[in-house]
């Protein structure tokens, strides 16, 4: 094969590249060229294709994530570059813009004026759950409507299957969120295995910071059993009827399930329903057997023997 074959071949699959506004503005960001190929390589394996597999893509993820470049969703195996970008527009002295906001002062919205840009931005209506739950965020933690939108539309976006709307403001507002660079710290750091403790903490009714054994034990069910949040979650329901429910609980009921191959929800529903079967089958063979009458055997007090042999 000649050079020029070789040439052909090494650019058919396409070119990453690297807009030169964004190499002046290294040192402002505070990146290094390692930085560069970082962001070059997840590039590469775009925005959705962040695999845990992938050992040099969760690399860059993780490094990046932890200077404030870019957001790592890592249940999900995506990122996001907007925290980048707002950092580029406040290195030039400007207010970054995105598409949803244009055609709206994010200074002047009411509540009319953001139940009208949600639905721009939604394509459909909010509903009267929806509705009730913003005027009791407002009231609730003083925020203003704007930064209601941007929290509102980044749950829409991105948790709405791991939280309910109202935990996810108690959340932010717990984490001193009052406004949009507060939301994004909170953003930044709500995917990392702390925050994710502090959650299950919180849903099991704790209000302690989570110690590094707590951690510890989220890491192995993340990363050693490989659940997702969502089934965590869904182990702290269980532990409801607890006298006092606790993260040892949890431990034990994701070690039922990882003995018993339940990964998802679907693998629950699946599990319980076979359950119920054998409850239901169980129960009918037992009402079936005709009964035995163990009066007398009753009537002798218990010494610990096995009376079992003396039954014909």
């Amino acid at each position: 094969m000649d050079k020029q074959n070789i040439t052909a071949w090494f650019f058919e699959g396409g070119v990453v590249g690297i807009p030169k506004n964004l190499l002046g503005l290294m040192e402002p960001l505070g990146l290094n060229f390692e930085d560069i190929g970082k962001i070059v390589y997840l590039l590469y394996c775009g925005t959705n294709e962040v695999r845990r597999g992938d050992q040099y893509a969760v690399n860059a993820a993780k490094s990046l994530h932890a200077k404030g470049i870019l957001r790592w969703y890592v249940d999900q195996e995506r990122i996001d570059f907007s925290p980048m970008f707002d950092k580029i527009a406040e290195n030039l002295g400007q207010e970054p813009v995105y598409m949803e906001q244009r055609g709206y002062s994010t200074q002047e919205l009411n509540y009319a004026t953001l139940i009208k840009k949600l639905e721009g931005s939604l394509g459909r209506f909010p509903t009267l759950v929806e509705k009730q739950n913003i005027e009791e965020v407002s009231m609730r933690y003083q925020w203003s409507y704007d930064l209601i939108y941007d929290i509102f539309m980044e749950y829409e976006k991105n948790y709405r299957k791991q939280y309910k709307f109202l935990f996810f403001c108690q959340m932010a507002f717990g984490a001193n969120v009052e406004n949009k660079e507060s939301f994004q710290r909170f953003l930044n750091n709500l995917d990392t295995t702390s925050y994710k403790t502090v959650s299950v903490l919180r849903q099991l009714g704790k209000r302690n910071n989570p110690t590094e054994a707590q951690k510890e034990l989220y890491l192995k069910w993340s990363a050693l059993w490989k659940f997702s949040h969502e089934m965590i979650l869904k182990a702290v329901e269980e532990t409801v009827s607890a006298d006092n429910p606790n993260m040892k609980y949890v431990d034990a009921i994701l070690k039922d399930w990882q003995e018993k191959g339940i990964k998802n929800p679907e693998d629950l529903q699946l599990y319980r329903q076979k359950q119920q079967e054998q409850n239901k089958i169980s129960s009918n063979d037992k009402a079936s057997k005709p009964r035995v009458n163990r009066g007398k055997m009753n009537n002798f007090q218990h010494t610990g023997q096995d009376y079992r042999q003396l039954e014909e």
